[in-house]
This record gives structure tokens, C-alpha cells and sequence, in this order.
């Protein structure tokens, strides 16, 4: 995150002397270690009474600007929380950083680099297994002014003063960078992608590269919106995989987690061989900054050293994830049943769900099939002679 300034210096042997040490607010401890320009100050924390004083280590107290609640890869944006897209510094054109089994519906189009690296890798599986070649990356970072003139073309359309179809500008995941629409190259068009045939892989298997679909029927309640087969978020493959076992919508995750602070963490098997703690810290309302508590493993050296990353929920706190080495003897994963008794049937919309209807008050965005077969045969061709780049580029789109 940006707006870091490290406040202390240390050595491990200090910490153990049962110091806490305060440092600049960072997604990776490596990053932390690495930045020794600034002057060392120390404070003192209080021994719990129930701990014994020779047994316990305090935290590492790492310092977030407040507004960095709003930067991250887990913020929330929906109609309740608008994003700045001030913070989005990972951007990168999709073109010219993609990989070859598959194309996107423009040359300029951007996303946010860890997603982009995440959909190369998942729609190369999918080829690798299926053959298959013709996903589009239909339409990603998108700009305030570009909802805005979308929003305002819609009013202009319907007569409407509120739009029923899209997302207000600066509510709108894809001002993030962290959210892909996906649709289909085929002979009637553009259709959106949709969780039937060969394509089901990428539903069953996007939580593993990190990705989930946000818009389903099962939560159209809580997020205002209907399903929506296209539409995904990206989170990261340690919380996109909890979410989709515990089969919850977005804003349950992230009101879930807030149970969960650095006394109490909730601990996530994540594989036979990768363990981590998350845990929720508020916003310090009262200062224009917050402390955020790091276990004091995560500033050792080596080996031995704990991984781990801080984001924003672009609500009222921060999230923290670190990888550990093991978990705790008691550990409980009966909260992944908590909202679905049956996470390996959480499906996030089965082939025989609603079709997308471009009435309903609830649609995000609006997507374009109506492409005729004439351009689609046009795209594929300039596709073949070009580098996967169809010709309508934003006439495809939403």
C-alpha cells in the first residue's frame, strides 16, 4: 500500500525482549525490511496477565494511512461502497501482457496485473484440457467517465432519473481493475460466457486462480443484482477459494471475517501443505491512522519467516492474511458450513438458471449478443491476423 513510513527499525532480538515495534503499513514483510531510511522509535505493550511474561512475544504494530482502507485486492464495492479509483496503481494493458489462448475485445483494455496473471494461467489450463480458444476477455478496468456516459446513455434511453440497469459511476467493480467479464466467440456473436459444456471447468476451478463469480440467483437478495454468468471478481486464491466452499455472497465474506481479530484469527487450511491466519482490525476513527497488529514471526529472516499481506475492505477496517507454518492443535473448519451445508455444491450458477434479462432493475451492466454473424466471421479473422483482438472493439461490451 501506498503512504508508508516506517517508524521503527529493529532485530529479532528485540522483539523477543517483548518490544513492540511499530513500522509503515505494507502488503509484504519483505518489503518492510528492505525500507531502513527513516529513524527507529520504540514502545512498550502491557504482558496479558493470563500469559506468562518469559512465554509471550508481542506484536509487530504495522501503520495504515486510514484512507488506505480503500486500496486493496479485497475491497468491497456494490451499490453501499463507491471506489476511488485513485488507488488503482496495478494496472496494465491486457494486449500486449496476455497469454495466447484467448482474446480481448480491444487494444487499450486494462486490469489489474495480479488478476490479468491469474486469468493467463487458468484460461491456459483450460485450453490445455479442453482445446478450447475462443473466451473473450470482454470487459475489465473501466473508468468513472466511462460509467458515467454508460449511465447517463441509459437515462437518456429509458427516460428513467435512477438508471435500473446500470451501476452508478464509482459503484461499479470494474473501476477497481478486479473484475473480468467474459464472454464466447461463436458464430451468433458474442454470447456471454455461461456455466454449461466444457466451460463448466472455469466455474468449477476459477476459486483455485484466485477468481469468483459475484453475481449468482442464490445471492441476488444481498447484492442487489441478478446472476450474472460473466461477471468475475478476483480476491486472491486463498480467500476465492473460501468463499467459494462456504458458498457465500461477497458481503457475507467480508462482514464474516470481521468476527475475527488478531487474538482470535481465523485459521484456513488452505492445501495439505499451506496454512493462514485472517484476521479483521478496525479503523482507528479516532486518528487519521491505524495500527495494524503482525504477528512478530512475519519480521524474522530466512525460512522461517511469515509471509503476509494487509488490504483494505473499503468499509470501515483492514484485513490481514498471513501464511503460517501450521495450525493451531484445536483447529475448528466447521465455519465453512456455516452459511452451506454442502460447499462442494456451492455452484455458482447451474446451466439451467434464469437467462440474463436486460429489463430487470437488478442487471449491473448490460451486455451486447446481438452481434451479427457477418462481424463475428470479420473478428475471427482480423483475430487470426492480429493477435486475438476483435474488430468491435467497446461495441461488445457492457
Amino acid at each position: 500500500m501506498k503512504n508508508r513510513k516506517v517508524f521503527l527499525a529493529f532485530t529479532l532480538s528485540l522483539m523477543l525482549s517483548a518490544g513492540t515495534v511499530l513500522t509503515s503499513c505494507q502488503k509484504e514483510a519483505a518489503e518492510q525490511t528492505a525500507d531502513t531510511e527513516h529513524d527507529a522509535a520504540v514502545t512498550t505493550e502491557a504482558v496479558p496477565e493470563e500469559e506468562d511474561a518469559d512465554d509471550y512475544i508481542p506484536p509487530v504494530y504495522v501503520e495504515c494511512a486510514n484512507e488506505e482502507i480503500h486500496d486493496g485486492k479485497l475491497i468491497l464495492v456494490n451499490r453501499e461502497y463507491g471506489y476511488d479509483d485513485s488507488f488503482n496503481a496495478n494496472l496494465v494493458n491486457i494486449y500486449a501482457n496476455k497469454s495466447d489462448n484467448y482474446t480481448v475485445d480491444g487494444s487499450t483494455m486494462e486490469l489489474d496485473r495480479d488478476m490479468l496473471n491469474a486469468i493467463n494461467t487458468m484460461l491456459d489450463d483450460f485450453a490445455a484440457k479442453t482445446g478450447i480458444t475462443n473466451v473473450i476477455a470482454n470487459s475489465g478496468y473501466r473508468s468513472f467517465e466511462e460509467q458515467k456516459q454508460m449511465y447517463d446513455d441509459d437515462l437518456e434511453a429509458t427516460g428513467l432519473t435512477e438508471s435500473e440497469l446500470v451501476a452508478p459511476p464509482g459503484h461499479s467493480e470494474h473501476h477497481t481493475g478486479l473484475a473480468m467479464d467474459f464472454a464466447v466467440a461463436s458464430g451468433d456473436g458474442y454470447p456471454a460466457l455461461k456455466n454449461e459444456g466444457e466451460y463448466k471447468w472455469i466455474y468449477d476451478n476459477a476459486h483455485n486462480y484466485g477468481m469468483f463469480l459475484r453475481y449468482t440467483s442464490q445471492n441476488r437478495h444481498i447484492t442487489g443484482y441478478m446472476a450474472e454468468s460473466w461477471h468475475f471478481r478476483y480476491v486472491g486464491p486463498v480467500h476465492a477459494s473460501l468463499i467459494w466452499k462456504m458458498g457465500v455472497a461477497y458481503e457475507e465474506y467480508i462482514g464474516f471475517l470481521k468476527d475475527f481479530e488478531f487474538d482470535n484469527a481465523l485459521e484456513y487450511r488452505h492445501s495439505d501443505t499451506e496454512f493462514y491466519r485472517i484476521y479483521y482490525v478496525p479503523a482507528d476513527l479516532d486518528s487519521d491512522k491505524t495500527e495494524i497488529p503482525i504477528p512478530y514471526e512475519a519480521f524474522g529472516t530466512g525460512a522461517d519467516k511469515w509471509e503476509y499481506d494487509i488490504s483494505g475492505n473499503n468499509a470501515d477496517g483492514f484485513i490481514v492474511t498471513v501464511k503460517i507454518p501450521e495450525l493451531s492443535p484445536d483447529y475448528d473448519d466447521s465455519y465453512l458450513y456455516l452459511f452451506n451445508s454442502n460447499p462442494e455444491l456451492a455452484d455458482y450458477q447451474s446451466p439451467d438458471e434464469e437467462e440474463y434479462d436486460d429489463s430487470s432493475e437488478y442487471a449491473d451492466d448490460t451486455f451486447d449478443s446481438t452481434d451479427s454473424s457477418a462481424e463475428t466471421e470479420e473478428t475471427e479473422a482480423e483475430s487470426s491476423s492480429e493477435g486475438n483482438i476483435p474488430d468491435s472493439e467497446g461495441e461488445a461490451g457492457w
